[in-house]
């Protein structure tokens, strides 16, 4: 029987994956083919049908998901040498890991994932006594290895560094790296995506901590408008980064309303 926190996670993930625009593009489709094959509310139908591919439209051109990325990146800039060098430790939060036991070391990893480990290193070589920590779990296998393939990958290419396996959650990464600390006040810097760290210091805050936020991409700029024709095509790059952006609004809003009422 399902704990209460694990069912709270469990109806968390199906929201976050139901509001996608992905999801609701072809939920709106699914209902105007089954107006159809009834016959009956054409006016319904249309509305339907024109909420669908507006929609779609708007995901799939670079306007709506670099406004929306823009706004999420916006207050976190790379923190300066000075900030930096207060910090003890480096934490790394990962992206997509890959559990399936077929997959070469090199093949697991999202480049989300890569980004983040790689800024790490490289600022692990800039300030090599400083202990860089990563932290987060594989996809399909949640309960498998996760960081530990980095740690391994990073060991091939010459750099110690430690991991933590957890479920593949901000919220439980966030609890885990509390328990990494000396204290609430010790100084560190959290490498992530700049847009996952709105969401992800709203949780540290929640849990009286107050790391160093390190922004390591800005998906933002691979969704500019461009005055080109090819602009006003429908891309499917533009569709992932649009449901990356509501899924991190949607965590938000989540989270926010979970601490309101709970």
């Amino acid at each position: 029987m399902p704990s209460i926190s694990e069912l709270f996670f469990l109806f968390k993930k199906f929201c976050v994956f139901f509001f996608r625009p992905s999801s609701l593009i072809f939920l709106f489709l699914l209902t105007v083919s089954i107006y159809v094959i009834l016959g009956k509310r054409r006016g319904r139908r249309r509305f339907f049908l024109f909420v669908a591919v507006a929609l779609y439209y708007l995901s799939t051109t670079p306007f709506l998901p670099y406004f929306l990325l823009k706004q999420l990146e916006k207050n976190y800039p790379v923190p300066s040498q000075q900030e930096i060098t207060k910090a003890e430790k480096i934490i790394v939060l990962t992206g997509r890991i890959y559990g399936q036991k077929d997959l070469s070391l090199e093949e697991r990893f999202s480049k989300e994932t890569l980004v983040r480990f790689f800024k790490a290193l490289e600022l692990k070589k800039l300030y090599p006594e400083k202990k860089v920590i990563i932290v987060g779990g594989s996809y399909e296998t949640p309960d498998s290895k996760g960081a530990s393939y980095l740690k391994e990958f990073a060991n091939k290419l010459g750099y110690q560094v430690e991991a933590v396996d957890i479920p593949l959650d901000t919220e439980t990464s966030v609890k885990a790296i509390k328990n990494l600390l000396h204290s609430p006040e010790e100084k560190f810097l959290l490498l992530t995506s700049a847009y996952h760290l709105p969401r992800t210091m709203l949780l540290f805050k929640k849990e009286g901590l107050f790391p160093i936020p390190y922004p390591t991409n800005y998906n933002h700029k691979l969704c500019k408008p461009e005055l080109s024709v090819t602009t006003f095509f429908p891309n499917d790059l533009y569709l992932n980064l649009t449901n990356l952006a509501f899924h991190e609004y949607l965590g938000l809003l989540f989270y926010k309303l979970k601490y309101i009422f709970f």
